[in-house]
């Protein structure tokens, strides 16, 4: 029994939470449970009561915009516009529910003079039973109304971000799903290609059509960082047998994130499309660790992300990977949170990284609170913490074998300049920098999405996955 119920847990853990029949019934039960809430025997005073509760939560709303927004900075960046509007909407929607389980259950007509103009008392207390009946069928509808807005709410918020598509996802949770990995090719890892792969790569008629994505289980030998299971993207080509050596990607999301392959998968896999089916391999790797903390991607009191990256995964890959072991075809990609430890390890480490790509990344370590991070993360040090910096890295690095992208919405204010000031101070480091400014995005899904196919478009042709001197072309957009 016990397995069932896992199993049945497994399974509701991978439902598609953003596209499908699952958010659209969410999205039909609240509606029409709103519906039925505020048309069940409406009265002017009930009409009255649930604009008063639709008003209460708006007002609701946007005091913990103003708290957590721009009083606590919670979130180190606005969420936008639609994410606001669909949170008002969703705690007007619980306004008029509570609304309406608050009404006194007065039918039409009064209570009190049907009772005196009823001369059979047994007819009075079966219409006093009825109404109480009805009273609590309607607060009943009422709750269940309130719970369905709720989690509608939830959904339609996360699909404005774009990133979590099943219910694990957006819960932190790694679902199990190891994947076998292909044998290693015979070729030596260390020997570069006489020639880069998108000219001699011939894509054999049994290559599957499809990439494939799952979970890793990486030693935290080194480090003894408490990190969820990593997750990985093998494009069509490396599903070949034999199959080539191929770059590598190490990619990490924003905070809080789940080591979740699929989203980076579906922009990796619209470059596969149109070059043969090749791509980098990529390993998604879990920075913040189970405790989904913001470690800046340095060793500190809250554990040592720094050396679990770099002493840990780094070697794992090496070891069990059918990749290439230059480091010119190694790249290290991070969203927001992760966008700051990418521009990190590739400043500091550049013979293990030659290529950086930072979507919406932050400036250093704890930049929403820079105040308790440097007592969190660096003791109080402050020398440390400076240090830490990439600006500051950057502005005593000299590599000029490196290529860094960095990308930002024009709505991100808050990441926009960050991009430019980091990009500035890559360049001045020797690198071969591209800024690419974002039409639109702000800081959540279509800047995730836009900023990856931007990077894998200039990140394509150095990795020699594609023709060099112009960018990439993937096959199809992806859009949240």
């Amino acid at each position: 029994m016990s397995e069932f119920f896992a199993g049945l847990w497994s399974s509701l853990l991978r439902v598609d939470i953003m596209d499908g029949p699952v958010p659209l019934t969410v999205y039909a039960l609240a509606l029409v449970g709103l519906v039925v809430t505020l048309l069940w025997r409406p009265t002017r005073r009930s009409l009255l009561g649930a604009l008063v509760g639709a008003i209460l939560g708006d007002v609701v709303a946007v005091g913990l915009w103003a708290v957590f927004i721009r009083g606590l900075n919670f979130y180190g960046v606005g969420l936008g516009l639609p994410v606001y509007a669909l949170l008002a909407a969703t705690l007007a929607g619980v306004g008029v529910c509570l609304a309406a389980l608050l009404r006194r259950g007065t039918p039409r007509g009064g209570r009190a003079r049907r009772n005196q103009a009823d001369a059979d008392a047994g007819q009075a207390t079966t219409r006093t039973k009825r109404a109480g009946g009805a009273g609590v069928a309607r607060r009943v509808v009422a709750a269940l109304t309130a719970v369905a807005v709720v989690a509608a709410g939830t959904l339609a918020i996360n699909a404005a971000f774009g990133l979590n598509a099943t219910l694990a996802s957006l819960m932190g949770i790694v679902v199990d799903d190891p994947v076998d990995l292909p044998a290693p090719s015979s070729s030596d890892p260390a020997v570069a290609p006489a020639h880069p792969l998108w000219s001699t790569w011939k894509p054999p008629a049994d290559m599957p059509k499809q990439s494939q994505t799952g979970t890793l289980h990486i030693p935290n030998t080194h480090s003894g960082f408490a990190a969820r299971d990593a997750g990985i993207y093998l494009p069509p080509a490396a599903l070949t047998n034999p199959a080539p050596r191929l770059p590598v990607v190490v990619f990490m999301y924003g905070l809080p994130g789940s080591p979740d392959p699929a989203p980076i998968g579906r922009v990796v896999d619209s470059f596969a499309a149109n070059h043969n089916g090749l791509a980098p391999i990529v390993v998604v790797v879990d920075q913040v660790g189970a405790a989904v903390q913001d470690t800046g991607c340095v060793d500190s009191p809250l554990g040592n992300s720094r050396t679990y990256v770099m002493q840990d995964v780094v070697p794992w890959i090496r070891a069990n990977l059918n990749v290439f072991s230059d480091p010119h075809y190694w790249t290290i990609v991070g969203y927001s949170n992760g966008g700051q430890c990418a521009i990190s390890f590739g400043t500091e480490f550049p013979n293990t990284f030659r290529g950086v790509v930072s979507v919406s990344g932050e400036e250093f370590p704890g930049s929403a609170n820079p105040a308790a991070t440097l007592k969190q993360l660096f003791n109080g040090d402050s020398a440390r913490y400076e240090q830490a910096k990439p600006i500051n890295m950057l502005a005593h690095a000299h590599l000029p074998d490196s290529t860094a992208v960095f990308t930002a919405a024009k709505d991100d204010a808050t990441f926009l300049p960050v991009a430019r000031r980091l990009a500035a101070a890559a360049q001045k480091a020797g690198m071969h920098t591209s800024l690419r400014v974002l039409d639109h995005g702000g800081h959540v899904g279509v800047a995730f999405y836009s900023g990856l196919q931007d990077g894998f478009a200039v990140m394509y042709p150095v990795l020699g996955l594609s023709q060099p001197g112009t960018d990439a072309v993937p096959a199809y957009v992806v859009t949240p």
